[in-house]
């Protein structure tokens, strides 16, 4: 009687696929978190005078 594997691990492409889906959301966020600070600087900076909204 041939003792059973402990575990069976996952193949080279479920492991490579959650570390590629994981490296996306990180810049997802990264991403966002950029968006959000530059839109609370420009803000900021249209608030104080710094620079003029084009816009107007």
């Amino acid at each position: 009687m041939t003792p059973k594997p402990k575990k069976k691990l996952p193949n080279k492409k479920i492991i490579t696929s959650a570390k590629f889906e994981a490296k996306e959301q990180f810049t997802k966020s990264a991403l966002e978190n950029l968006k959000t600070e530059n839109k609370r600087i420009f803000n900021s900076l249209k608030e104080s005078g710094e620079i003029q909204d084009l816009n107007k």
